[in-house]
């Protein structure tokens, strides 16, 4: 077997078809300019609750799934609204200028597997983010990302973070995938406040 560039593990056919599939998805919404960078540490296990993978029917996602598209896409939106139409939303949160990717680019079942995957992969998303992203801003959504804020600060990233004091968001939807917690509002409103932020 060959070993993933996403992951670092080794990668079966099917392991590296839905890579590349996850990977067309969001190119589909990637904006020109991206203004604010949103990483988080992993994708979900079902390609059904991938981001990207706008679902006409949306109740072929998890609800945990349905409640993070919901709570990322909401910045983008001009009024909340309960009628969501998914491939409306993306195209939205596209032309924000707004873009989740993750530092590690296959779902990851456990925890600690995650963190040392994301502390290994640390020099690639460096390079991916200078080299391709681009970003004016970058928001690290989830508590596993916490080890790339130095890294990002050394690099010259710390003015451009969005970050709790010194911690990356929780995640609501790492742990209990019934718990329907929400991101803190300051997430959304830190995001927004960086998108109507006038280049420096």
């Amino acid at each position: 077997m060959s070993i993933c560039d996403g992951c670092g593990r080794e990668a079966s056919d099917a392991h590296s078809r839905e890579r590349i599939e996850r990977l067309e998805l969001a190119t589909r919404f990637r904006p020109i300019h991206i203004q604010v960078l949103l990483i988080d540490a992993a994708p979900p296990a079902r390609l059904e609750d991938f981001f990207y993978r706008d679902a006409k029917d949306r109740s072929a996602r998890s609800a945990a799934s349905r409640r993070y598209f919901d709570q990322l896409t909401r910045v983008a939106r001009a009024a909340p609204s309960s009628d969501i139409q998914e491939e409306s939303a993306l195209a939205d949160f596209q032309r924000r200028g707004l873009f989740l990717t993750y530092a590690v680019e296959c779902p990851v079942e456990h925890a600690d597997v995650l963190e040392r995957a994301v502390e290994h992969l640390a020099p690639t998303i460096l390079k991916r983010i200078r080299g391709s992203y681009k970003p004016r801003h970058i928001a690290l959504l989830s508590r596993p990302l916490e080890g790339l804020i130095a890294l990002l600060e050394t690099a010259g990233f710390g003015d451009r973070l969005i970050v709790d004091p010194g911690k990356a968001f929780i995640d609501p939807f790492c742990g209990d995938q019934q718990e329907l917690a929400e991101y803190p509002t300051s997430v959304g409103e830190r995001i927004a406040r960086a998108l109507t932020r006038p280049p420096e």
